[in-house]
């Protein structure tokens, strides 16, 4: 999936501006997908040039005309070929990740930090999303149940933030506790033949120094 999809399936609701289309993701597909103006108007002139999107030029006094992009029949075709398959399954690469995991090879005090940051900015859209919720909720009900798809879609990303901050706490306090400076090297050996093998430590052979993996 790509930005020009997000683009043809906007447009397949009618015609719009590449600024209401900006607009338009910040209200409603910015909790979809992640686009920058620039990226926008790129793919709009993209798809035009390739016969996908109509292009008429509109009277917007005082200010300077807009170019208002609407699907034409090619592109509701590609619309519909692309909403009728099956997208892939998402893939997780999430550098900070990384840098958790590998929490032992760095400086906790900058790992810390940086988490710190990302805190404030998921507090940030986490109070943007509930916002948005709560104008949708003020919506009346037979309303918001023609357009529930949107609001789920909202809901889902408010979940996202909600669990991100959660599991970003128990960072803080790993990062806080730094057991990882205890670790030895029986404690390693332990951890890599316990994850990288196949058996899960069978808890009735505790020895010194850790659990045996369970018999065969």
């Amino acid at each position: 999936m790509s930005l020009r999809h997000v683009l043809l399936v906007y447009l397949g609701s009618g015609g719009a501006s590449g600024s209401d289309i900006v607009k338009g993701f910040q209200h409603t597909f910015g909790y979809l997908w992640n686009a920058s103006f620039q990226q926008i108007y790129r793919d709009l002139g993209k798809l035009h040039e390739e016969g996908l999107l109509d292009c008429a030029t509109v009277d917007n006094a005082p200010r300077p005309p807009r170019k208002v992009y609407s699907l034409n029949q090619a592109g509701w075709q590609t619309m519909q070929i692309w909403l009728a398959k099956p997208v892939a399954v998402p893939r997780l690469n999430d550098a900070f990740m990384v840098k958790v995991a590998s929490v032992h090879l760095q400086d906790p005090e900058a790992l810390a930090v940086e988490l710190a940051q990302l805190q404030e900015h998921f507090r940030e859209a986490l109070t943007h999303l509930n916002r948005k919720r709560a104008v949708f909720e003020s919506l009346p009900p037979e309303l918001l149940e023609k357009f529930l798809g949107v609001f789920l879609t909202l809901k889902r990303g408010i979940g996202l933030a909600e669990s991100w901050l959660d599991w970003s706490d128990e960072v803080a306090d790993m990062l806080s506790a730094r057991k990882w400076l205890q670790v030895t090297p029986d404690d390693l050996r332990l951890f890599l033949d316990t994850v990288q093998g196949d058996d899960l430590p069978h808890p009735g052979n505790q020895k010194k120094g850790g659990w045996k993996k369970k018999p065969d």
